[in-house]
Parts: structure tokens; sequence; C-alpha cells
């Protein structure tokens, strides 16, 4: 089954990555490095009208719509395999990421800062979509993502192969920066509202928050998790 994407930079990146079927254009689009691209990998062009195009999607597509193959799950063996690949490496847990905004602003950081894999949990969280993908900016291609049924489960299993679990909660009384990170680190960022569930807290190794001098107490989950992996990938 196929997905709809739009975007130029989110077109763009799953050409590279061979996932796309067709793509659709406006009258007036007028890239024509991303159309030559399409060309070159032998991918069947359409034109269409705005309005074809605004039925497609929601969303502001740029005069763009590819249809690519469905966005595929890796499982927690495979991102476990993909981290001894690494000296250091770094998993992310998500708990309850409701904002695709912010899932795809996330995979984006992970992509930067070499993460191996992404665990979500089945229910409550957003799943891969075309808005994952549009803010991934293309990361979405290449972050492997891996859903579980439960995520205590995952971190059992994640200490059992050597990782360090790091829960990033507000109320700790320790700075992010007071921990060296030379170990394997599995890292879990909470939901925008709710946080992390008090169970995983509970079965986390360290916890540390984001030290903030201004009004608000609170920073975004994306932002959040940009932060932590930037001085993780550092040190």
């Amino acid at each position: 089954m196929a997905t709809l994407i739009y975007g130029r930079n989110t077109v763009r990146a799953a050409l590279v990555s061979s996932k796309t079927k067709n793509i659709y254009v406006s009258t007036s689009f007028n890239d024509k490095k991303l159309l030559a691209l399409a060309q070159k990998e032998g991918i069947t062009i359409k034109v269409v009208s705005n309005q074809i195009l605004d039925a497609m999607v929601k969303g502001t597509h740029q005069g763009i719509v590819a249809e690519v193959e469905r966005y595929e799950y890796s499982s927690l063996d495979d991102i476990i395999r993909e981290s001894k690949k690494v000296t250091r490496p770094i998993v992310l847990l998500l708990d309850g990421i409701n904002d695709p905004g912010n899932f795809g602003a996330i995979l984006r950081s992970c992509d930067a800062f070499g993460v191996s894999g992404v665990i979500i949990k089945k229910h409550g969280q957003v799943m891969l979509n075309a808005t994952v993908a549009k803010t991934s900016t293309g990361a979405i291609n290449y972050v492997k993502v891996a859903m579980v049924t439960n995520l205590s489960q995952a971190i059992e299993r994640l200490k059992k192969e050597n990782f360090w679990i790091v829960s990033s909660e507000g109320g700790s009384d320790t700075n992010y920066q007071d921990l060296k990170y030379d170990f394997p680190v599995a890292l879990v960022i909470g939901s925008e509202g709710e946080g992390i569930s008090p169970l995983l807290i509970k079965r986390s190794d360290f916890v540390v928050k984001i030290p903030m001098k201004g009004h608000v107490n609170s920073l975004n989950a994306s932002v959040a998790t940009g932060i932590l992996l930037s001085y993780i990938n550092i040190k």
C-alpha cells in the first residue's frame, strides 16, 4: 500500500532513497533539478492542477506530491544490530509523542546525531505518516523506527544489551551535563503533556533535567531531544 507525501525537500529525499513510485506536480511547478532527478530515477511524472493536489493531501504541498512505498517499521532486534556497528551507540525511546511535527523534528535530530534507532509504543503515539515525513525533511527514510507493545519490556531488553537508561524529566535534581555518557545510551523522552510514565522513570538508571532560566517550565519534546542528543554525541 502506498503513502502520499508532499513538499519539495520531502519528495527529493524520497527520490534519493528510491522509495518513490509516481510524482504529481502542478502546472506551475518549476524545480527543474527535482524533475531531472525524478526522470533520472525513471519515475512517472504527472502534471495536474493545484486543485487536484489540494484534494490529495492536507498541508502545504509546494506544487508537488509523491506516491511512495508505505513506511515500514524495523524491529527492536534490527536497532540493536545497528547499534553494534558503533562504539558508543545511542537509542531513543519515545513515550507517547502525539504531535507529528514533533516526531518528524525528532527524527531529523536522530539522523543528524547518529542515533541507531527510535523505539515507539504501539498505542498513544503518532505513527509514521506524511506529516512526519515532511517535518523530518527526509530523515524518515534513514532512521530506523521500531514499534513495540511495551516500552518497559524494550528497556529490559536494552539493559541486557548493556545500554544504560537515561530519562529526561524536568523535576530531576541531576543536570544532563553531569553525566559522562561513556556507555551505550538509551534516552527516554516523554510526551508533550504527560511526560514520562512513572514506571519508565522507575526503570531508568539516570534521570536528568535540562536547566532553564526563563519563565516557561518545559521545552518542546523535539527541542529537548536535540539538546540532549547533541551533548551526548560529543561527549
